[in-house]
């Protein structure tokens, strides 16, 4: 019987070891408690993170989207002939310090009374737009080509005369505008009433579309723009004169 309680009394204090083994002390309790805090906090900064980097990648897509979007609508907006006018009157260099552009010496024959004749020339041209002289080297063999031609249709009677050159460098400038700016040129051309024989001509050089004329409209945005910009002088064009350094006839 003594053995017996014994025996009991060995297993009692077996599991009251055991028990005191398995229970955690206050201070274990703390350490796993703040551990438990740490990584909720990790999981909820992760989350956060997440939904950051979802919103910034949202954020800009919608914004590359918007910016695509108002992009092509200001391309479509600056083709439009009205506003290719406006931002050409907008630019205007009425006030500004000239630029004289020179070209080349040209020789052409004319046609006239008396046997074959020539005309030998230098030409400078004048503007307000430092823009204006890079266009010019640009277009230069078919403004030069042009500009032949307006040259060679001259009669040299006419050229003798002041009245004969100043028409010719009013035409030769118009030539050179209707490469450089053709919508800006033919408005330009259209407000000074041309009669239909200098319209004829202007629209053989290529100046102004054909229609001119025969008096049909070119366009409704031609109209539209001869009415909003009716102003338009000399000095709103490219090349606002044409100058004759040499000017030599045989």
């Amino acid at each position: 019987m003594a053995d017996e309680n014994e025996n009991q009394e060995a297993d009692a204090a077996v599991a009251a070891a055991a028990a005191a083994a398995v229970q955690e002390s206050p201070e274990d309790k703390a350490l796993a408690e703040e551990e438990a805090k740490k990584q909720k906090k990790k999981k909820l900064m992760m989350i956060v993170a997440a939904v950051v980097v979802l919103a910034g990648a949202v954020g800009y897509y919608i914004y590359h989207k918007n910016n695509e979007e108002a992009a092509r609508h200001a391309a479509e907006e600056a083709q439009k002939p009205e506003n290719i006018l406006k931002k050409q009157l907008s630019e205007r260099k009425a006030n500004a310090t000239p630029i004289y552009v020179p070209m080349d010496e040209i020789v052409v024959n004319l046609p006239g009374r008396g046997g074959e004749h020539y005309l030998q020339t230098k030409i400078v041209l004048r503007t307000g737009d430092s823009s204006t002289e890079g266009k010019i080297k640009d277009n230069l063999p078919l403004i030069r080509d042009r500009v032949i031609t307006v040259l060679s249709s001259r009669q040299m009677q006419e050229l003798a005369t002041v009245e004969g050159k100043t028409m010719l460098s009013k035409e030769v400038a118009l030539v050179i505008n209707s490469i450089i700016s053709p919508q800006l040129t033919a408005i330009y051309v259209l407000q000074q009433q041309p009669s239909t024989a200098d319209m004829q001509n202007l629209e053989r050089l290529s100046v102004v579309p054909k229609e001119t004329s025969t008096g049909k409209k070119i366009s409704v945005e031609a109209a539209n723009a001869a009415a909003a910009f009716w102003n338009i002088t000399e000095m709103d064009l490219p090349v606002q004169a044409v100058l004759f350094s040499t000017f030599v006839m045989q």
